[in-house]
């Protein structure tokens, strides 16, 4: 059984990996920011590059931070029938959420794999810093692949009723 759990509990610590990678690329951008405004605004120096990496790092923040939200609860939810479905009712329901992320998170990784490899095959690169768009894009099938990961070990997990091990903080899973 210990075979098993080694599974999920690497995609978990994946989820985990790629979220910190958010927090870092967001950090970059606020650094970024701060900086483009120094300069434009203090400086009478603007940089133009400043604004673009600050648009494509709100990628890899939102991209790579998918599994974490969702091994967290912390995806948009509504509770309007969760109230008065039976547990297993809520739990047929989470496990229906969990296929739609699954299916989301395939076709958005299939179609990120395209927009990256059109990129990389054409050698595309970004208007003002010449960044690598092949760089930028590849979080998106990235991302996508690990929420994927991360719908299919939650999904186990409610089929073999093991408990979660962080719970959203509203009553909209099952426990």
């Amino acid at each position: 059984m210990g075979g098993l759990r080694k599974g999920p509990a690497a995609i978990e610590w994946l989820s985990e990996l790629l979220a910190r990678m958010a927090g870092v690329a967001l950090l970059g951008m606020m650094l970024v920011v701060c900086y483009g405004v120094v300069m434009r605004y203090a400086l009478r120096s603007p940089v133009a590059w400043a604004n673009e990496f600050a648009r494509f790092s709100f990628l890899p923040v939102v991209a790579l931070g998918l599994a974490f939200a969702l091994r967290h609860g912390a995806h948009v939810a509504t509770e309007v029938l969760t109230g008065v479905l039976s547990a297993r009712a809520r739990k047929g329901l989470h496990l229906l959420a969990l296929t739609l992320f699954l299916a989301y998170g395939v076709l958005s990784c299939w179609a990120g794999w395209r927009l990256a490899s059109v990129a990389f095959a054409k050698g595309l690169r970004s208007d003002e810093a010449e960044i690598p768009l092949v760089l930028v894009q590849a979080v998106i099938p990235i991302g996508f692949l690990a929420l994927s990961l991360q719908a299919l070990v939650q999904a186990g997990q409610a089929l073999l009723g093991e408990a979660r091990q962080t719970e959203p903080s509203n009553g909209a899973h099952p426990r």
